[in-house]
């Protein structure tokens, strides 16, 4: 869960960086007070990051470390 609790309008930036090819699922879903879901599906095993920004800024532990076996 990824929560956007930061004053202002702006716009929430989700994506996955892999070591070959990219995230084969990526999904955001709205759950309310600007609180999301964040699932993904990775194809391939290695390390991945995960980014999420609120506008351009990272939210806090932004990039997230990711290792798919």
């Amino acid at each position: 869960m990824v929560s956007c609790c930061v004053p202002g309008y702006n716009m929430l930036l989700v994506g996955i960086a892999g070591p070959r090819v990219p995230c084969e699922q990526l999904s955001v879903v709205h759950m309310n007070n600007l609180k999301y879901v964040v699932k993904y599906r990775l194809s391939q095993p290695g390390d991945y990051q995960l980014i999420v920004k609120w506008g351009d800024q990272h939210i806090r532990g932004s990039p997230f470390n990711i290792r798919a076996q």
